[in-house]
């Protein structure tokens, strides 16, 4: 029992201590490891081009930032950014002689490099920069930060860009980031304005490396510790390690077994402070780089419009409603976000009575069919990822809702 309990111990602790260094990972909406079994896809959309895998990848970045009386940031400070981003997935910074004669043969340029969006998604040039009043004075993890509609800025299409939201958070979270695959509404990564850039830092984490950890994850990385207790982050040549390690360790830790290498502590996916994390291995620029290939979740920002200037609109409905959507009279569903279970009012009981509820993914699969026995249907949402998804009615004027799983 004492065992139990000090295993218990040890995975609860890294969620108590988020005022360190925050970093949550938004779940993925693809099903392949849900519980449950899923519907064919109701509808299809034609294949998108495919592109090969250039030598140097380049993403479109479009920054979002939320302005308050709290805080501001420069064109400058994001450029910073930027060239933080392109410093580390480039292996051009200079402490990387630091890595430990053990590690050193494993040390990659992943070839990826970010660069600011020159045209929106309407087509018309753009700095890359969106500045928005912030509607609430701070944000959290709940992806408010993502929808103008609930205080932040709405997501710029994911198949083109990088999202990156900087906003004044609540104490303790440095950032999170989606993963491959999630919700077009949530691709991106948030960041805390305190952590956003070079210039002008103080404390621990002053060469924004929280926005290399973050990408990492954008582009399919787990923390190098699995996320679980001697976990595997799926990558051949990192060590198992016990758990995430901070501040800025020295010499051998060997944590998880009897590896005569011990931790990779200086792995921009452990959670070190920024003068202490300095490389990536050949197997994480493996995998980053995969999420571009065909059929694979970024393959589309290889064709480059965000960065192209003919003036060609990238989506051609930016910023028109769904006609659909339009008609469609909307289901209140609350609360949103949710962990465990949803509630949907069903204004128009008397005609929707005896009739059913549909549940589908951002990829427009059915999850889950309940059937309408009340004015207020209450849905287990347990077995769902995380991720946004639909809720719509079998009538024909199709009354639908969102909801966001946590």
């Amino acid at each position: 029992m004492r065992r139990i309990l000090v295993l218990l111990i040890i995975l609860i602790i890294p969620a108590l201590i988020f005022a360190q260094k925050a970093c949550v990972q938004d779940g993925s909406p693809l099903i392949a490891n849900s519980s449950f079994s899923i519907s064919p896809a109701v509808s299809s959309s034609p294949l998108a081009p495919i592109f090969e895998i250039p030598a140097r990848i380049t993403v479109p970045v479009v920054v979002h930032i939320l302005e308050s009386a709290a805080f501001s940031v420069s064109d400058e400070q994001v450029q910073s950014q930027l060239d933080a981003l392109n410093r580390d997935f480039q292996a051009a910074n200079a402490d990387l002689v630091r890595v430990p004669d053990r590690f050193k043969h494993l040390v990659a340029n992943c070839n990826i490099r970010f660069e600011l969006a020159k045209v929106d998604p309407s087509g018309e040039p753009t700095s890359g920069i969106v500045r928005v009043k912030a509607g609430v004075n701070q944000f959290s993890l709940d992806n408010r930060i993502k929808f103008r509609s609930r205080g932040g800025s709405d997501a710029w299409p994911a198949a083109h860009y990088l999202n990156i939201w900087v906003g004044n958070m609540v104490s303790g979270i440095m950032g999170y980031s989606s993963m491959p695959g999630d919700a077009p509404e949530l691709d991106g990564v948030v960041l805390n304005h305190t952590i956003f850039g070079t210039l002008n830092k103080r404390g621990r984490y002053t060469l924004g490396r929280v926005a290399v950890h973050e990408v990492g994850h954008w582009l399919g990385l787990k923390h190098i510790w699995g996320d679980a207790y001697c976990g595997d982050d799926g990558i051949a040549d990192t060590p198992p390690q016990k758990s995430y390690n901070r501040g800025c360790p020295s010499g051998i830790l060997n944590s998880c077994g009897n590896d005569p290498n011990g931790d990779m502590y200086m792995n921009y996916m452990d959670l070190t402070d920024d003068s202490c994390m300095y490389m990536f291995t050949l197997g994480q620029r493996e995998k980053m780089r995969s999420v571009f290939a065909a059929g694979a979740p970024r393959n589309s920002i290889l064709a480059g419009l965000a960065l192209q200037t003919d003036g060609d609109p990238i989506d051609p409905e930016w910023g028109l409603p769904d006609p659909a959507s339009i008609k469609a009279q909307p289901l209140q569903v609350f609360p949103v976000p949710a962990s465990t279970e949803i509630r949907v009012e069903i204004s128009d009981y008397e005609t929707l009575k005896q009739k059913q509820l549909f549940i589908y993914n951002m990829m427009g699969q059915q999850l889950m069919q309940v059937p309408i026995r009340s004015s207020q249907v209450i849905i287990l949402i347990g077995k769902l990822a995380p991720g946004q998804y639909l809720i719509k009615t079998d009538r024909p004027d199709q009354a639908v809702g969102r909801f966001v799983k946590m």
